[in-house]
């Protein structure tokens, strides 16, 4: 009786520790994953599953250390551009949006955890970082950490 009561206590609390909502810093400008891949591994893994999520590969670097991405319209209106850079096991991934907000054109807008909800900025930082997060799951070991400007 005590080992299902231990197992279920387990459970739980995997459970809470696995939904926790990492919250992302005001002013986040890039999403970094660190993984157990080799460089070159992880860059052909990003390259595949931003391809295989619909993203067009614009540019990429000769020695595999950066990759650019055509804009995609992922609803709601908004168009981003993801830009990678890969050093060693750790990716650094940053975007630019564009978007037609109450009849105003904005393109090449750095995106950024800042600004209201329904900014730009932030509303292409949010979904930016779905993007990294289900990338992160096809990459073995990995942990992400939110990047800000230093002053």
């Amino acid at each position: 009786m005590k080992t299902g009561f231990y197992t279920l206590l387990f459970l739980f609390f995997a459970i809470i520790g696995y939904s926790q909502k990492v919250n992302i810093p005001k002013g986040a400008t890039r999403i970094e994953i660190s993984s157990t891949l080799s460089d070159s591994t992880l860059f052909d893994i990003i390259s595949f599953r931003l391809e295989s999520a619909g993203f067009f590969i614009a540019q990429s670097g000769k020695d595999n250390d950066y990759l650019i991405t055509e804009y995609k319209n992922m609803g709601e209106a908004i168009s981003i551009k993801v830009i990678v850079t890969v050093q060693g096991n750790i990716a650094v991934f940053r975007g630019q949006g564009e978007a037609e907000i109450l009849g105003h054109q904005y393109t090449n807008v750095p995106l950024a955890y800042k600004g209201s909800g329904s900014g730009l900025e932030k509303s292409g930082f949010i979904v930016l970082n779905e993007l990294v997060k289900k990338l992160s799951k096809t990459m073995g070991t990995s942990s992400i950490n939110y990047l800000t400007p230093t002053p």
